[in-house]
């Protein structure tokens, strides 16, 4: 193992260690420290603060599936204070996932410790820290972390903990094969008034030898990553900033490859080079301007294609934009716009059949034209990517008990076009009468042009409307929502069309220590093939007894009937029950 890029990160984390208590050491005053104690000692020595919930979900369908009946959750925060020590712990424990019949390399229980004492802050257990996009960005794994943010222009963070625990193939399609992969960072900041300086590093290996044999039929072979990355952000003048970041990194995709001779790169000190070893880089640089009623700027962007690291899950590559903002608000602040114009290209290296070299803008803008009325929208043709779900039915018809699934599994899309609108009219507004209407519209679209052609199939179009109503009476405590949703989809060469109404009434009793809701959406979509309809039937209720406690019930009713070959009707129950203490 190469053993060099540990020793680097080990002589930061002594530096950081030694140098920041020396340079705040004035805030010690020995002679009194008696005193000192005595004060400290007449406080509350102890406090504690957070908040506990469990519930459980039953589910029941008609068709047989791999869901367990039964999910219990358990989720916790408990802040912990003792003198000037706060120490908070999070937890989250489920059953999820325990009889699924095949492996994940990531954990559904996770537990989290992060004491702070004054401007030390620990991270312990399985946590997550960010440092920049281009190298290592929110991606959680278990281990340990400190951040030292003294009252001094040097500020520290140092990490290190096992990104992914082993998973042997053992040829079920659905199993994740890893490698028993462990990453360490650090970053160190001088920021001074007038300017901040930063160096980050990042490391991360896979264990060859935690898998019983490699796993080539899928396509996962044992990793290596080094990366740097610099940045700065200084003010010229007192309106004028310029900025700066700097990212190369070393990756080697498969570390059983034939080994090559040191290259004259920088980052090949740290690797272990052989022939699937690449060096990538991103860097990014402008220049703002503020001035009475905005601000105004211009900025540069560049991608190797191909760049990636082991610290975040996808990165966008192979692009280079060069855009000008402008942002502003006029009449006391009720209408903001911000807006962006540039050039991007891609096929940097010029190593692809065909390259997209165009404009891109983007644009928002929001007016609040009255008390009563409010319009916003925007637009955006920059390339790209995304997890959100282009079809809205998707969200109205997804269970809201079920839980979300962990980053590994997240989907992106490249969007070429986003345009949304949306108004919102206040109709009544008096102490016994509230009401409101909005009204949406949005379009995704995306296009793949070869030689300006489009191919079959290289089109997709989603058009998005709905309007909402909603009213509030006051002395009763009840309020109602009515919506309609209209979906015009146009995908692999396929249109779809899905419409469908939504109703929800919450009702308020107990001198407002229960809330009931009821409510109910159908919707129906239409293809060339089929037809299908969806009802969901939705029941609630959250009761609050005491103070820090409180009850909740919710039932979704879930029928689905297709006109598809011999899709039997769906019919799905889930029932979640769940308590909740906060201290």
């Amino acid at each position: 193992m190469n053993k060099r890029p540990l020793k680097t990160f080990s002589l930061i984390c002594l530096l950081s260690v030694f140098c920041v208590p020396c340079s705040n050491g004035q805030d010690i005053d020995l002679e009194n420290i008696g005193g000192q104690v005595k004060e400290v000692l007449k406080k509350n020595p102890f406090k504690i603060s957070g908040g506990l919930s469990a519930s459980g979900i039953y589910y029941n369908s008609n068709l047989q599936n791999n869901r367990e009946p039964f999910t219990y959750f358990l989720n916790g925060n408990v802040n912990i204070g003792i003198y000037n020590w706060a120490i908070p712990v999070s937890y989250t424990f489920t059953n999820q996932g325990s009889t699924l019949g095949y492996q994940l390399p990531y954990k559904f229980n996770r537990l989290s410790i992060n004491p702070k004492y004054k401007w030390v802050q620990a991270h312990i257990g399985d946590v997550n820290m960010s440092f920049s996009p281009y190298i290592f960005s929110g991606m959680p794994f278990t281990g340990a972390g400190v951040e030292l943010t003294p009252n001094i222009p040097l500020k520290v963070a140092v990490f290190g903990g096992q990104f992914s625990k082993a998973i042997n193939d053992d040829e079920d399609p659905r199993t994740m094969p890893a490698f028993l992969r462990w990453g360490y960072g650090a970053q160190i900041r001088w920021e001074k008034q007038r300017y901040k300086l930063g160096i980050t590093g990042f490391y991360a290996k896979d264990n060859l030898n935690s898998l019983d044999s490699i796993p080539y039929s899928k396509q996962i072979f044992p990793q290596e990553n080094m990366t740097f990355l610099f940045n700065a952000n200084i003010m010229i003048l007192k309106n004028l900033e310029l900025f700066g970041e700097y990212s190369r990194t070393g990756i080697t995709d498969d570390l059983t490859a034939i080994e090559t001779q040191k290259s004259k790169d920088p980052m090949a000190w740290f690797l272990k080079e052989n022939t699937s070893t690449q060096y990538y880089q991103a860097y990014n640089a402008g220049i703002n301007y503020s001035f009475g009623i905005g601000q105004a700027g211009i900025r540069y962007e560049r991608i190797d294609p191909n760049y990636r690291t082991l610290g975040a899950y996808y990165f966008n590559s192979d692009f280079e934009n060069m855009t000008l903002n402008l942002n502003f608000n006029l009449l006391s602040g009720k209408l903001t716009f911000g807006g962006n114009i540039g050039r991007q290209r891609d096929n940097l290296k010029a190593d692809n059949e065909k390259q997209t070299e165009r404009w891109v803008a983007s644009a928002n803008l929001s007016w609040q034209i009255s008390e009563r009325l409010n319009i916003a929208g925007n637009y955006s043709n920059f390339t790209s990517f995304t997890n959100n779900r282009l079809n809205q039915f998707d969200k109205i018809n997804q269970n809201p008990l079920e839980t979300p699934q962990p980053l590994d599994s997240i989907t992106y899309r490249q969007i070429s076009q986003n345009a949304s609108a949306n108004i919102q009219l206040v109709l009544s507004q008096n102490e016994s009468l509230s009401q409101n209407l909005l009204l949406n519209y949005s379009l995704s679209d995306m296009v793949n042009r070869e030689n300006d052609i489009v191919r079959k199939g290289g089109l997709s179009r989603f058009h998005n409307s709905s309007i909402s109503h909603s009213i509030e009476f006051k002395k009763i405590k009840l309020k109602a929502t009515t919506s309609v949703n209209y979906t015009n989809s146009y995908a692999a060469s396929q249109k779809m069309y899905i419409w469908g109404p939504s109703l929800n009434v919450t009702q308020t009793l107990l001198k407002d220590k229960m809330n009931l809701s009821l409510g109910g959406s159908y919707n129906r979509s239409t293809n060339p093939t089929a037809q299908t309809d969806v009802t969901n039937l939705r029941l609630g209720a959250n009761y609050s007894p005491w103070k820090r406690h409180s009850f909740n019930l919710s039932a979704v009713q879930m029928f689905k009937k297709s006109t598809q070959g011999n899709i039997p009707e769906q019919r799905e129950l889930n029932v979640q029950l769940g308590y909740a203490f906060s201290f």
